[in-house]
């Protein structure tokens, strides 16, 4: 595989992916249209994913760009070579900034991925975490554009919610100082604070003020 090969597939184990097996005697037998083209992309072989993207740029098609945004920020190519293939079918010149082309893809309001690019999606997120898949596949209804869906950083449900906290006194709280932020509220006469250094770790707390349930999402 390479030294090159073999320091991609540890980056991406670090991250959870898993890629797919092609067998090295189909890559003679090159796909001819975008979406299959698009799933070399998630080979393990380096050069049958090499091979895919060089058959991508040479089919010209603008709707490969979307993907290959993606494929830049999970670093599924180490080198330069799929911000070449950006540049050259979007005519930008941002290099490896990931959020420059994210931004300037929210602007090009007409270009569309191919039909199977969400399937695609799905497939790369799951490679993170299975349980994406219940989010990003086939026929998915949808407002947001799937271009513009990216990956938080942790699994699904990686940030625990905080369920009925223990609460202490307000002259107890001392790990507080006196210019923090808190989220306050008060319900049938029971006042509670949510200090913000602790909603940073978790989001979202369950709890029961006042006796009624509540949910504060941050």
């Amino acid at each position: 595989m390479g030294k090159r090969g073999t320091r991609l597939l540890a980056r991406l184990a670090l991250a959870g992916l898993v890629l797919i097996t092609v067998p090295a005697s189909t890559w003679s037998q090159a796909p001819s249209n975008l979406d299959a083209l698009l799933t070399g992309l998630l080979a393990e072989e380096p050069a049958l994913r090499q091979h895919s993207l060089q058959a991508i740029v040479r089919l010209g098609d603008r709707a490969a760009i979307p993907p290959l945004i993606d494929a830049l920020v999970f670093d599924l190519f180490l080198d330069s070579s799929v911000v070449s293939a950006l540049e050259q079918l979007s005519g930008q010149r941002f290099g490896r900034d990931w959020r420059q082309w994210v931004e300037w893809l929210e602007t090009q309001r007409t270009l569309r991925p191919s039909p199977g690019y969400v399937a695609w999606k799905g497939d790369l997120f799951s490679r993170i975490d299975p349980a994406f898949a219940e989010f990003l596949y086939p026929g998915v209804k949808h407002r947001a554009r799937i271009e513009e869906i990216q990956w938080g950083g942790v699994r699904k449900d990686g940030i625990p919610a905080l369920t009925n906290p223990r609460h202490i006194r307000p002259s107890a709280a001392t790990y507080l100082t006196p210019d923090e932020l808190v989220l306050g509220l008060s319900v049938n006469g029971d006042a509670r604070a949510y200090p913000l250094r602790i909603m940073d770790w978790h989001e979202m707390a369950n709890d029961v003020v006042g006796g009624t349930a509540i949910a504060i999402a941050y």
